[in-house]
């Protein structure tokens, strides 16, 4: 299976954010990925969280999400999009599922020689989730009920397992990034000896490490610099 993946654009009309963001290029970039993603014949899309800042208005995500989407469409080539944390600081978890048409985490892709697993972490300690909390990035938790599922999932699975999900399970990654409870996901994607790769996204500078033989590979963002960052990967 051919993937085509990216994270973090944050897209949004600002020039520069946080000082090494570009996020006013990451339509452009995002154009730039799908025509690379088309043209390698990527069976699908994913983005793992982040699509779009918050901006300055209230109407400016919603503008920038639909151009994002206008374009990701056009290519005609089957997409998912995973809520970042900067996605829910701009909308409810089920008006960005309706935007973009994608559903909300924890769900499961059945594909014909793997089983994707979609995780949602963008909940605090309470397992409140941000959309109706209020954003703290560095809260980043696993509810138990996702926890349950991912272990269930897993152990009923007939094919090879990826697990996706913004935040980092990762803890090698700078701290503020690390879900809270990821040694407790880690132990059940250990335990079922079916997982291969975990992908994730948040942390900018991005990293690939095996962790007890599986793959946590988090994507550079996007956003960062003028340079472009998007991954064609085969599974």
């Amino acid at each position: 299976m051919k993937l085509g993946i990216f994270a973090d654009a944050h897209y949004c009309k600002a020039e520069v954010l946080c000082r090494t963001r570009r996020p006013s290029l990451s339509l452009s970039k995002i154009k730039e990925a799908m025509n690379a993603f088309s043209d390698a014949q990527v069976e699908l899309v994913i983005c793992m969280g982040d699509l779009i800042d918050k901006g300055e208005t209230l109407e400016e995500p919603v503008q920038c999400l639909t151009e994002v989407m206008e374009v990701i469409r056009s290519y005609g080539i089957p997409y998912y999009i995973l809520p970042g944390n900067h996605d829910y600081a701009a909308f409810s978890a089920e008006e960005f599922s309706t935007r973009t048409e994608c559903h909300t985490p924890p769900y499961v892709l059945n594909t014909a020689s793997h089983l994707l697993v979609f995780l949602d972490a963008n909940y605090r300690e309470d397992y409140r989730r941000f959309d109706v909390a209020g954003v703290e990035w560095k809260d980043s938790n696993l509810p138990p009920e996702q926890l349950t599922f991912l272990k269930y999932t897993l152990a009923a699975a007939t094919k090879p397992c990826i697990v996706l999900l913004h935040e980092n399970l990762d803890d090698a990654v700078q701290i503020n990034h690390v879900v809270k409870n990821a040694a407790d996901a880690r132990s059940i994607i250990e335990n079922s000896g079916k997982v291969s790769l975990v992908l994730q996204g948040h942390y900018h500078k991005g990293a690939d490490r095996l962790i007890n033989g599986i793959r946590y590979l988090t994507l550079p963002a996007m956003c960062e610099g003028e340079d472009n960052h998007y991954l064609i990967l085969d599974v």
